[in-house]
């Protein structure tokens, strides 16, 4: 008699048994019986494995998935933090995060958070240097652009940030980029210096530009704005202020601060002939009544 020719081969009457047909209400597989036994699958008997496939969403009951160490690698939760990653990530190709679709032209995409939250943020570092012993350099953030391959034309920015007002909400304050420097409560080492901008010097080995520019302002007004500054500098509390100084160790020109200069007196330094000297009032009447002539000593 061939199997074939049983009767009540259909019939689902060994609950204990898998029926790959389907089950109604669903089935269970258990892998063992003792504690920490495991239910393996393994896609094939061949020595070139195939994939174990999940033909439709996966749910992980326990919220936890291993690595083969053992190791709780990734767990999810149905409150926050809904993922939790354990040990180093790579990433081969792209990320996006808060809704930002991916692609191919960054490795990282952030798109803002939801427009009721306050204090808007697409990304937040907070680095804390604490080396106990030795020389330790801590950076907010670091990076690089670096232009490689053979591109048609090439634009290459260390850092590019636009800030865009485009709401019909009031915006009191629109910076592209905001810095600050400050010592906290607790430190009490010694700071010799301090810097808000710090331009590197530059460093050419391979192709040489024509022209560099270490700061360049571009048109800064239009014909609605009332006021435009190029370049403003607040006045500053110190010992010694120099708001502008261009030039070498003598430097060519000098422009002091802290405070209204004494009378017929300027803030104004000039280099004459190797030595910086003060731009003074001329004491002598040489364009009539109400007029006075700037000159700079001998």
């Amino acid at each position: 008699m061939w199997h074939k020719d049983l009767l009540g081969l259909g019939a689902d009457d060994h609950a204990q048994y898998l029926l790959l047909a389907g089950r109604a209400a669903g089935q269970l597989a258990i892998g063992g019986t003792a504690s920490g036994e495991h239910l393996t699958l393994q896609s094939t008997a061949h020595a070139s494995r195939g994939y174990v496939r999940a033909q439709d969403d996966l749910q992980l009951l326990s919220d936890t998935l291993r690595g083969s160490d053992g190791v709780a690698r990734l767990g999810l939760a149905a409150a926050s933090p809904h993922v939790t990653l354990t040990g180093d990530v790579e990433c081969a190709d792209h990320v996006g995060i808060g809704g930002a679709i991916p692609t191919p032209g960054r490795a990282l995409n952030l798109s803002r958070p939801l427009p009721t939250t306050p204090g808007a943020q697409a990304a937040s570092f907070t680095v804390y240097g604490t080396a106990p012993t030795g020389a330790q350099a801590t950076a907010g953030v670091a990076g690089a652009a670096w232009q490689q391959g053979t591109p048609t034309i090439a634009l290459v920015w260390g850092l590019y940030y636009a800030a865009q007002h485009d709401t019909s909400s009031p915006v009191i304050s629109l910076k592209a980029i905001e810095t600050a420097i400050g010592t906290g409560a607790a430190a009490s080492g010694a700071l010799t210096a301090s810097w808000g901008l710090f331009l590197e010097a530059a460093y050419w080995t391979g192709a040489k530009p024509t022209t560099s520019y270490g700061i360049q302002v571009k048109e800064q007004g239009h014909a609605s704005v009332t006021t435009a500054y190029g370049l403003k500098l607040a006045d500053q509390t110190a010992t010694t202020v120099r708001l502008l100084e261009l030039g070498p160790a003598t430097p060519y020109l000098r422009l002091a601060g802290g405070g209204a200069p004494p009378a017929a007196t300027s803030h104004l330094w000039l280099n004459l002939g190797g030595v910086l000297k003060q731009v003074t009032e001329d004491a002598i009447n040489t364009a009539g009544a109400g007029f006075r002539a700037l000159r700079v000593p001998n």
